[in-house]
């Protein structure tokens, strides 16, 4: 019974980041939307245009200029932006392997020493949740900061030599 209850622990605990961190995937798909229609508002007054009138083609090259000025790496706020995001990076990377090493040694010791340590399973979730709301702590510091959220302005470069790269590409 006690092997069943180990178990339930491990697996409880498994279950439970999971959901978690589709959790944490819902709220950042939103804030995803929530900031592109920021930044597409922003575009269409500086542009003096409707937000519904950006896709007109005759505006990209205004659209790429604008875009290239407000994100552009010279920029120390740019700068900053994105050395936070490498930093957010790598804070998840360490949160990730930190738990996949307390849960590989909780399941060590649990088979090795006593079924009772199973219950440590659930340090798990709480180092989890605590990574995650560091994170969000830290994303809320660079966007005070900067007026970017970590990597936002490295992101928006790559999305506008994309399009380039698939504008030569369409031309060719």
């Amino acid at each position: 019974m006690e092997i069943l209850i180990a178990i339930a622990h491990i697996l409880g605990s498994i279950i439970a980041v999971i959901v978690f961190g589709f959790l944490v995937m819902l709220v950042a798909a939103w804030e995803s939307e929530r900031n592109q229609k920021r930044v597409l508002e922003e575009t269409s007054v500086s542009l003096g245009v409707k937000v519904k009138d950006l896709n007109n083609e005759e505006l990209a090259p205004k659209i790429l200029q604008l875009s290239s000025e407000r994100f552009s790496s010279e920029l120390l706020r740019n700068r900053l932006s994105d050395f936070c995001g490498l930093i957010r990076t790598i804070w998840g990377w360490l949160g990730s392997l930190s738990q996949v090493l307390v849960l590989v040694a909780v399941i060590w010791y649990t088979i090795t020493d006593s079924s009772e340590n199973a219950v440590y399973a659930w340090f798990v979730v709480g180092m989890s949740i605590s990574f995650w709301v560091v994170s969000v702590v830290f994303s809320l510091i660079c966007k005070l900061f900067t007026g970017r959220y970590p990597g936002e302005a490295k992101q928006a470069r790559k999305v506008a030599a994309d399009w380039l790269k698939n504008q030569g590409s369409e031309t060719t």
